[in-house]
Parts: C-alpha cells; sequence; structure tokens
C-alpha cells in the first residue's frame, strides 16, 4: 500500500461531506424530537444512550488496533493474516458486549432509580435493550468500518455512515408518533443493523483475501490485538467518566431539561469537532505505514503541516461556531436557552482545543505511541469525576458542565506537549506570526459579539444580528487575507 495524498484528501473530503450532512440530520431529528416528544423525553434517552454505552467496557481494546494492523498487512502484503484478523476481531466483540449487555439489563434498574425521577423509570428501562442491542451491532459494525479505514477506504465508511442516518431519520418519522421514545430507540437499531450489513459488503467486495472462506480464529491475532489495545481498555473505563459520568451527574444535579439541553449542545459541538478531527483521522494508517520506512524526519514534517492546515480551518469555524450559538438556539430550540447557550460556549472552547490536539493524538497511534494517552485519559477522568462533584454540589449542573470542559482541555494540552517533545518540536516551530495574529483576531471577533448580546437590549436583535454578520464579514476578510490561507488556497486550487 502505498502513500496517496489523492487518497488522503478524498477521504478528508469525504468525511467533511459525512459530518456536515449528518450535522443537519441532527437539527432536523432534535427540533422534531423535542416538538413531538419534548425536552424531558430527549434527555431520557441521553441518559440511556449513556448507560448502555458501559458496554463499551467488552471492547477490550480489540478495534482500536484495527486500523493499525490492517494498514502493516498490506504494507507487509501478508495476505494470511487479513481473515484470521477479522474472524478473531468479530468473534471477540460479539461474545463480550453480549456477555456485558446481559449484565448491564439485569442490573439497570436498580442503578437507575437513584439517578432518575421515578416516573421515568419505566420509560427508560424499555428502551434500554434496544440501546444496548444497538451497541452490540455497533461494535461488530464497527470491526468492518475499521478494516475500510486500514485500507484508506475511508469514504466508503463515511458513505455509509451518511445513508444509515437517513435510515434512522426515516425510522423516527415512521414509528415515534406511534411508540414515542420507543421508536426512537428502534430506529436506532436498525440504523446499526443497516451498517453493519453494509460494511460488511464492502469489506468482502474491496479485498479478495478479505473473504469469508478466509475467516478463521487466531490466537496469534487475538494477542496481537490484545498486546497494542489493552491499554486502549483503560482509556475506555477511563472514557466511563467522561461523558456517561457527565450525564449521570447531570441528570442528578441539574435535572433532565438541562441534559436534554446539553445533549442538543453535545450534539452540535460534536458534529463540528467531527468535522476536523475525522478528517484528520485518516492519518492513522498513513502514519502507520510510513512509521515503519521513513525516519523522524517526515514524521516531523508531516506533523507540522497537519498542525498549520488544522488551526486554518478549526480557528475560524470555532469563531463562527461561537458568535452563532445564541441564533442556533433561536432557530433550534424556539427561544434563547441559557442552558444550552452555556453548554455551547464551554464545549466550543473546549473542543477547540482538543482538535488541536488531534495531529498528536493520532500520529501518537499511527506510531503505537500509547503510554501518553493512558496517562492522560485516566487523568481526565479523575478531574472529571472529582471537579464534577466538587462543582455539582457547589453549583449545580453549570459546574459539572465546566469540570468535563477544564478535564477536556488540561487532557489535550498534555498529549501535545508531550508528543511536541518526542519529536523536538516547539509551539513556535508550528505556528508562524501569521497564524499566531489570526488568533488575536478570532478573540476580539467574539469579544465584541459578547458584549453585543450582553449590552444589547433582548428586544433589539436585529441590532445583535447585525452587529454579528458586519463583524463576521470583516472577520472573513481578514482570514482570506492571511498568508498562509493564501498558501492552502492556492495549493487546493492546484489540485
Amino acid at each position: 500500500m502505498n502513500f496517496s495524498s489523492k487518497k488522503l484528501t478524498v477521504n478528508a473530503i469525504s468525511a467533511v461531506v459525512q459530518v456536515v450532512f449528518t450535522a443537519l440530520l441532527y437539527f432536523f431529528l432534535y427540533k422534531y424530537l423535542i416538538k413531538n416528544i419534548g425536552v424531558e423525553q430527549l434527555g431520557i434517552w441521553s441518559l440511556i444512550l449513556s448507560f448502555s454505552s458501559i458496554a463499551n467496557l467488552a471492547n477490550l481494546g480489540l478495534t482500536s488496533g484495527l486500523v493499525k494492523f490492517v494498514a502493516e498487512y498490506l504494507t507487509a502484503q501478508d495476505k494470511t493474516k487479513l481473515g484470521k484478523l477479522i474472524f478473531t476481531s468479530v468473534l471477540s466483540m460479539t461474545i463480550l458486549f453480549i456477555v456485558l449487555s446481559l449484565i448491564i439489563l439485569l442490573g439497570a434498574e436498580f442503578f437507575l432509580k437513584f439517578i432518575i425521577d421515578k416516573k421515568f423509570l419505566q420509560t427508560a428501562l424499555e428502551i434500554l435493550p434496544y440501546s444496548l442491542a444497538s451497541l452490540c451491532i455497533n461494535a461488530v459494525g464497527g470491526v468492518f468500518t475499521s478494516v475500510l479505514e486500514g485500507h484508506q477506504k475511508n469514504y466508503i465508511r463515511n458513505f455509509i455512515y451518511i445513508f444509515s442516518g437517513i435510515v434512522m431519520f426515516g425510522g423516527v418519522v415512521l414509528w415515534t408518533p406511534k411508540l414515542h421514545l420507543e421508536g426512537v430507540a428502534l430506529a436506532q437499531l436498525i440504523q446499526s443493523v443497516f451498517i453493519l450489513l453494509t460494511a460488511l459488503i464492502f469489506v468482502l467486495r474491496i479485498n479478495p483475501d478479505n473473504k469469508i472462506l478466509n475467516w478463521k480464529w487466531s490466537s496469534e491475532s487475538f494477542k496481537e490485538l490484545f498486546n497494542y489495545g489493552y491499554k486502549f481498555q483503560v482509556v475506555s473505563i477511563s472514557q466511563l467518566l467522561y461523558e456517561p459520568a457527565t450525564k449521570l451527574l447531570l441528570s442528578k444535579y441539574g435535572g433532565l431539561v438541562l441534559l436534554g439541553h446539553y445533549e442538543m449542545a453535545t450534539k452540535a459541538v460534536n458534529q463540528f469537532r467531527a468535522l476536523l478531527t475525522n478528517a484528520n483521522q485518516v492519518v492513522v494508517p498513513v502514519v502507520a505505514e510510513k512509521a515503519k520506512v521513513q525516519g523522524t524526519s517526515f514524521l516531523q514534517n508531516f506533523y507540522i503541516k497537519m498542525n498549520r492546515v488544522l488551526l486554518l480551518f478549526n480557528l475560524p469555524l470555532s469563531t463562527v461556531l461561537l458568535v452563532a450559538t445564541p441564533y442556533i438556539s433561536l432557530l433550534w430550540i424556539g427561544h434563547l436557552n441559557y442552558d444550552f447557550i452555556f453548554s455551547m460556549f464551554l464545549l466550543i472552547v473546549s473542543n477547540f482545543i482538543n482538535i488541536m490536539c488531534g495531529p498528536a493524538y493520532f500520529s501518537s497511534l499511527g506510531e503505537g505511541r500509547l503510554n501518553i494517552l493512558v496517562i492522560v485519559h485516566v487523568a481526565m477522568a479523575i478531574i472529571n469525576i472529582v471537579l464534577g462533584l466538587l462543582l455539582g454540589i457547589l453549583i449545580g449542573g453549570y459546574g459539572i458542565i465546566a469540570a468535563w470542559a477544564i478535564a477536556l482541555a488540561i487532557g489535550s494540552i498534555c498529549v501535545v506537549v508531550n508528543y511536541n517533545k518526542s519529536l523536538h518540536v516547539g509551539f513556535f516551530d508550528l505556528f508562524r506570526a501569521d497564524e499566531r495574529n489570526l488568533l488575536w483576531v478570532s478573540l476580539t471577533i467574539i469579544l465584541i459579539n459578547l458584549g453585543a448580546y450582553y449590552f444589547i437590549s433582548a428586544d433589539k436583535m436585529t441590532i445583535k444580528i447585525a452587529v454579528s454578520i458586519f463583524s463576521l464579514f470583516l472577520y472573513l476578510i481578514t482570514v482570506l487575507k492571511n498568508e498562509s490561507v493564501k498558501q492552502v488556497i492556492e495549493q487546493i486550487k492546484k489540485k
């Protein structure tokens, strides 16, 4: 398998298309759900999704190594290992997820009664089996989508996700009027089945060595995956203290209404985040391949370029999203909802830092540098849960959201500092004066709009909108005049 900038570009563009489509889909989906089932029901759905995600413990970190090992086997042209790798992963994931899901199902009522209002308990228990079934099927489907990534066929995976979103939205519209929240859970289950079957078909078609006839159990493949992935199992356990813990604490200290609005903010920011991280994630098989055949110089240059290009997209998009947050609330919820706006502001800022951690994080994955990632994830989990409990008791739901934002930012910065040190790259090597100047312009635009938002009265919305549009227009001109942006545009034109 040879590195191809064209292939990398196609994968990155398809990732952007998938994320933009999914963002639009979620916009209409959540608007529909708020209107038809209400924000409290949406909060229940969010809580159950988080609770059932405990089954991710069954992952054992197996899928985390699939992309890396598939890429390496293809580079070494080792045809015999691919079928063994696929079957070993599928069988392991199926058994582990089913067992743990059954355990969760048996203990669900006991635990849920401590974190959810009694009047919503029965509804939560009714949709939990659907959620766990979706999670099990997604786990197996994740094996096949990871194989596609290892073949650098990310664009196929991305379009599978696009069509699966259409399937889910159709199911929600079809079943929600009669089944209510259960209809949403059923639609999600059908979506999972669609991803599994479609990804399986493409995996079998893209490479003859992937055919079912070549599928065999391999203890060697399991050990190889486990030795790489057991560290990621620590990461998986730590992640239980991220979003699931945050949502459980929000349910207890902030209530289902705040949880519902936080869920919407999370979906909005996650789609924005995925817009950049999914495009960046395509470098994992490239780094895995090049780390074996080329020295540090390639990785160093590649890493610096990734950071510079990423900042030129991340910074303007984050700025626009921050400025647009109040108007997103008006369009999506129907009014200025301060729970939603507060959640969005903190999540955008912390995710900006997390997105900039992407090149360091995914390069570490490609090179197999996992120790620092494990340490950082564990530290983030501890900070999130301890700070979340403390701030939740002191100031309620907003404190819990702030705790997660702080934990995410600290962890991301640590990954960047560590990887920079390993490549002997300094901050001023990554970002030149032009890029640093763009940061100051972004901060100025944000402050202007925050001032307009707080100091112009609520009944003068037209003036607020005018300030936002005019400031963003000036910002766009500044961005386009930036020398680094001009260079990126010229490179895109040449391709």
